[in-house]
């Protein structure tokens, strides 16, 4: 589970494994633990050749989209003559996602190693690490850091006694969901107002200020290190269930269950098991219902499809859900469907850039049928309008908020129909929990 509680015995702890140790957040304490080896030997080797390395161990990004990694840097035209740039996307705004936060809390030398050789592969001699400014923790934790790595030569103008520059630098988010989307990040580093951008371009031909730049997560380049430390065969072969999905993944659990806390456990792993063993099963007295596997943005579902779940990106796909972030959230049966909805609509709605009619005003009328369901006075032809909504929403904007705010509602009515269906006809109450 990591800090503060110690790992559970099924874990695979390899990015959660220093988590709460102090030590591992200072230059020396990582070095001491075989950090930035691997930065040392990425700096004199051939980029191409790390791009191949990653590409091999079958890294896909754990922002939530899956992109394999090594393809992704693939994209960026070395010796164009132009500036590249790296950004590493920490603003961590999903609705029950809570891993990256504390890799930069614990081990924020994994992420400038991973950052370091990132960008090394892919060109670039600047990267921003961009973090959401309310993680005041993380972000002095992560510039303490950047300031030992530059003052000890890792990274800087000859950054490990290579003769090659690598600049890293944090820049603070004002706090907005939409800045977690690659384009609208961008925008709000150059200064500008966070809203996404239509693509094509895609940032590897003009991101960054017009430069090719490439976006990855933070879970993503802390994964790096550990590869070329062990080799891409070691990550590849971590994989339980499907071969396209590899590596460990952490996991945020919260909501209904005995033990909330980030898991690390290898890709295709029984969902079954996760839920009533690692995470303790349910509260006493109480019986799981729901899940939302992904963050908040991925469809529901059951607990009796969870218990079949093999935890990758192609396990959650056969159900009709998203493996997304990793965010896990848990309802058990006190929680009333309807209202946890509303309220995720109503996040949607606050969170909207207001830059897509369909987002814009989608998000705020799907949040207005809802809560009138909630209260007891929606009807029937409610229910119709949302998916109406939701098909007017999804895919036609220029980013997939509104998509989000679609999922997990269309999925929750779909599976859980009868509980609106009281709620409408009045059988039962809306100020009573759904027992």
């Amino acid at each position: 589970m990591g800090y503060p509680h110690k790992s559970h015995p099924r874990e695979t702890p390899i990015l959660s494994k220093y988590f709460g140790d102090p030590e591992a957040r200072t230059l020396e304490g990582w070095k001491a633990r075989g950090g930035y080896k691997a930065l040392s030997q990425a700096l004199a080797t051939d980029p191409v050749a790390i791009q191949n390395v990653v590409k091999e161990s079958g890294l896909r990004g754990r922002g939530g989209a899956g992109f394999p990694t090594g393809l992704k840097w693939s994209f960026m035209k070395l010796g164009d003559g132009k500036p590249h740039y790296l950004c590493c996307n920490a603003d961590e705004s999903e609705p029950g996602t809570f891993k990256d936060r504390e890799i930069m809390r614990w081990t924020p030398h994994a992420l400038i190693e991973g950052c370091a050789i990132a960008a090394h592969a892919i060109g670039a001699e600047t990267c921003y690490i961009y973090i959401r400014g309310e993680f005041t923790e993380p972000i002095a934790v992560m510039e303490a850091a950047l300031a030992e790595a530059r003052k000890a030569g890792v990274i800087g103008p000859n950054a490990c006694g290579s003769g090659k520059t690598v600049n890293i630098w944090v820049h603070r988010g004002a706090g907005a969901y939409i800045c977690g989307e690659e384009t609208a990040l961008m925008n709000s580093i150059e200064g500008r107002r966070g809203n996404p951008r239509i693509k094509p371009p895609f940032p590897a031909v003009a991101g960054l200020f017009g430069m090719p730049t490439t976006i990855n997560n933070v879970e993503t380049l802390a994964a790096v290190p550990h590869i070329l430390n062990n080799g891409p065969e070691w990550y590849k072969a971590m994989c339980l269930s499907s071969p396209k999905s590899c590596g460990s993944k952490l996991f945020s659990v919260c909501g209904n269950v005995a033990r909330p806390g980030n898991y690390e456990v290898p890709m295709g792993f029984p969902f079954k098991e996760f839920l009533y063993d690692l995470c303790g099963g349910p509260l006493p007295g109480r019986k799981f219902k729901a899940i939302i596997p992904g963050g908040s943005s991925v469809p529901v579902i059951t607990i009796e499809e969870a218990e079949q779940v093999k935890m990758d990106y192609e396990g959650f796909m056969e159900f009709g859900t998203m493996l997304g972030s990793g965010g896990v959230i848990i309802f058990d049966d006190a929680q009333s469907m309807p209202k946890q909805l509303a309220r995720l609509a109503r996040f949607y709605a606050h969170e909207s850039c207001a830059q897509c009619t369909q987002c814009r005003e989608g998000t705020a009328w799907m949040t207005k049928i809802l809560e009138r369901i909630v209260a007891g006075q929606g009807t029937f032809e409610d229910l119709d309008t949302i998916f109406e909504l939701t098909e007017n929403m999804t895919g036609k904007t220029i980013c997939v908020l509104s998509d989000s705010c679609g999922a997990p509602v269309t999925s929750g009515i779909t599976r859980f129909r009868g509980e609106f269906e009281a709620l409408i006809t009045g059988k039962r109450s809306s100020t009573v929990a759904v027992g």
